[in-house]
């Protein structure tokens, strides 16, 4: 039975700090057993997640792929597939780039699009200016715009979604070999702009991406078997 690897999504509901749940998966463990009829089925939760510990400095995307690449190793564990969910994909696809060889990366409802136009005018900030910037931001997102991902989070998990949250992903996503790669979104996704991921994909790219009529963001509660039946018959 072929390995795959289950990387949730930036969920806030399941901050270590909100919740009693263990297991990352709690709200889609329909996708879960279902995989589990075909697949060897591996998850794990990441820091500040369903009772993991944090870190005390802010993670970026490669913190987050040598966490993953720690997990495998310390299990002895090769994966045929990874399966990343939403920001979870962003973390496949770092994982991939940095310490992956043949695994076929399945991507969920991933963000691949940010405008990174404003941050890269803060490049060559001086470090006390754009600390100040960092904080004032914080508490504009977390007091004004009220984000539950900033309000409910710890200083780890709020610091470490302003970098996420920033990141574009079009040119790594352009790495991984098209024929290791799916793409599988709701047709009617408002969170990740799943039109524009697809138009700006070579030809190649695109037969990778698979939509599902009448689903949004949460196709993996709502769409599992879509889901499976779209990984069994593409990738």
């Amino acid at each position: 039975m072929k390995k795959i690897l289950l990387i949730h999504g930036w969920n806030y509901r399941n901050y270590t700090t909100q919740t009693n749940e263990k297991d990352a998966w709690h709200n889609r463990m329909e996708l879960v057993r279902e995989l589990s009829k075909d697949y060897e089925v591996y998850r794990l939760n990441l820091p500040g997640f369903c009772g993991q510990k944090e870190p005390e400095k802010a993670w970026n995307l490669d913190d987050y792929a040598k966490y993953i690449h720690d997990y495998l190793k310390s299990k002895k564990l090769s994966v045929n597939y990874i399966l990343g969910y939403s920001f979870g994909g962003a973390v496949a696809i770092n994982y991939y780039l940095k310490y992956g060889h043949e695994e076929k990366i399945i991507l969920v409802s991933p963000a691949i699009i940010r405008n990174q136009e404003k941050s890269k005018k803060f490049i060559k900030t001086p470090a006390c200016i754009q600390t100040l910037r960092n904080f004032l931001r914080n508490q504009y997102i977390v007091r004004i715009v009220k984000t539950p991902e900033m309000v409910y989070g710890t200083k780890f998990l709020r610091n470490t979604y302003q970098i996420i949250a920033r990141i574009d992903l079009r040119n790594l996503l352009l790495q991984i070999p098209a024929n290791n790669l799916l793409l599988i979104y709701g047709e009617k996704d408002n969170m990740v702009n799943p039109k524009a991921v697809f138009n700006f994909l070579p030809t190649n790219y695109q037969n990778k991406v698979k939509f599902i009529p009448d689903g949004d963001h949460n196709i993996g509660k709502t769409h599992y078997k879509d889901i499976i039946n779209l990984i069994k018959n593409n990738i």
